[in-house]
């Protein structure tokens, strides 16, 4: 079948070339002169495929072990039509089936047996296999078995099983209305795909069409935003800011458009990016929000000085980190992301975060954000941050979870720089 074949160059992309699920999609579409329908059917089980590729890889591996990875994901692809989304009639995949294993070489019993074994319902776990291990569950929820291991560790079992089993559900699309246009009334009202968030100023969206598309998107009357993030700036009293405010970032956060539509663009806000790309998209977003005191510079957390003169009332630091919350929203998430870049993501993290702090006005605040579950990256890593700068205390953190109110996976802290005493400003 046509589908299943552009379905396995999809997934040759993703997985050999390491392309971006959506960017692995447009490059095989532009190739082919594809209905709607037909699109739509490449995209479900691509994206079937991915949500169970463990499973699949795994169940494929037991019956043929000798096959080409390309041709075990062929297999993979029809299996998952079966078991999981069916939007291809069984004996049109079966058929499919039965004719590949035959140029594969593969024998006309072994065939018949594993499409016995590929039918809609049919157990796909090898049952040698003890439930709820670290095996068992890495092949139920399609996450790694030391990603497992390491959350059991960090948060305790149960936890962790909340955790996979949250990660399987759809995410709600929750966007920060722009309060300086509209209000989330006038939005809900005039937009029947809007409903109220739970939060004030949040909406969340349920509409089919992509939300780029939509009309109150491109005319700037909100932006996406998670709710645990709104919750947090919403509850900082800015009145106590009477100087500046410093946002370093080196992953792309929507703080320099949410902290200005709150204050009133009242505070002067400077942001520091580590990209010339990323600078030009948030001086573009700044102007399209008709926003105010906001000042983009490209640099890093070691040569900030270079555009910063000036002790900040508050510095939010924003860095890379293993984005564990993108696990719902993106089919591929594991197939992109490996454990070995944990440790270059915290290393990284850690040097960004004493720079940054080097800015904080004495009795000022230092806020650290990383949408993760990683201790390692989060508390762990506080806790040292505290053991060797001395001068700062932990006044607030929290770890947000996916099966939470807020259905977010983020660690936030803030730390207060103490004040100098006087007999230490003189010197004595």
């Amino acid at each position: 079948m046509l589908e299943l074949v552009l379905t396995r160059k999809v997934l040759e992309k993703i997985v050999f070339e390491k392309r971006p699920f959506s960017d692995a999609l447009t490059e095989v579409f532009s190739s082919e002169n594809l209905a709607s329908s037909q699109l739509s059917l490449v995209r479900s089980l691509s994206s079937c495929t991915l949500h169970h590729y463990r499973l699949l890889f795994h169940h494929v591996d037991r019956y043929f072990p000798m096959l080409t990875i390309e041709e075990k994901l062929y297999l993979m692809i029809a299996v998952g039509n079966n078991v999981f989304i069916k939007r291809i009639e069984a004996n049109i995949i079966f058929d499919a089936l039965r004719h590949f294993l035959k140029n594969a070489h593969v024998s006309e019993l072994d065939s018949e047996t594993f499409c016995e074994a590929s039918q809609a319902g049919s157990p796909l776990i090898n049952p040698e296999l003890k439930p709820n291990s670290p095996e068992y569950l890495e092949l139920k929820f399609n996450t790694p078995a030391w990603l497992i291991k390491m959350w059991t560790k960090h948060f305790g079992f149960p936890n962790t099983l909340k955790i996979l089993n949250a990660n399987n559900k759809p995410v709600v699309q929750a966007c920060r209305v722009n309060t300086q246009r509209t209000t989330v009334e006038e939005l809900t009202k005039t937009y029947p795909s809007l409903t109220p968030g739970p939060i004030p100023h949040t909406v969340i969206y349920e509409g089919r069409t992509p939300l780029k598309k939509e009309r109150f998107f491109q005319e700037h009357l909100l932006f996406t935003q998670r709710l645990a993030v709104t919750e947090i700036i919403n509850q900082i009293n800015f009145d106590n800011v009477h100087g500046q405010l410093l946002i370093v970032e080196s992953r792309p956060q929507a703080l320099y458009l949410e902290v200005p539509i709150l204050t009133q663009g009242r505070i002067p806000l400077n942001v520091v990016t580590n990209s010339i790309e990323r600078k030009l998209a948030m001086q573009k977003g700044v102007q399209e929000f008709g926003l105010q005191w906001v000042t983009v510079y490209e640099g890093t957390a070691e040569n900030m000085v270079t555009q910063i003169s000036q002790p900040q009332d508050m510095v939010l630091v924003v860095p890379q980190c293993s984005k564990f919350d993108l696990i719902r929203s993106l089919p591929d998430f594991f197939v992109q992301f490996q454990q070995d870049e944990l440790d270059p993501l915290i290393h990284e993290q850690t040097t960004m975060l004493h720079h940054a702090s080097t800015f904080v006005e004495q009795g000022g605040l230092l806020f650290y954000g990383v949408n993760t579950l990683n201790q390692k990256e989060g508390a762990w890593l506080i806790k040292q941050f505290c053991e060797t700068h001395p001068e700062f205390t932990l006044v607030f953190e929290k770890q947000y979870f996916p099966f939470d109110t807020w259905k977010t996976a983020l660690y936030v802290a803030a730390l207060r720089k103490k004040k100098a005493k006087v007999n230490d400003a003189a010197g004595v």
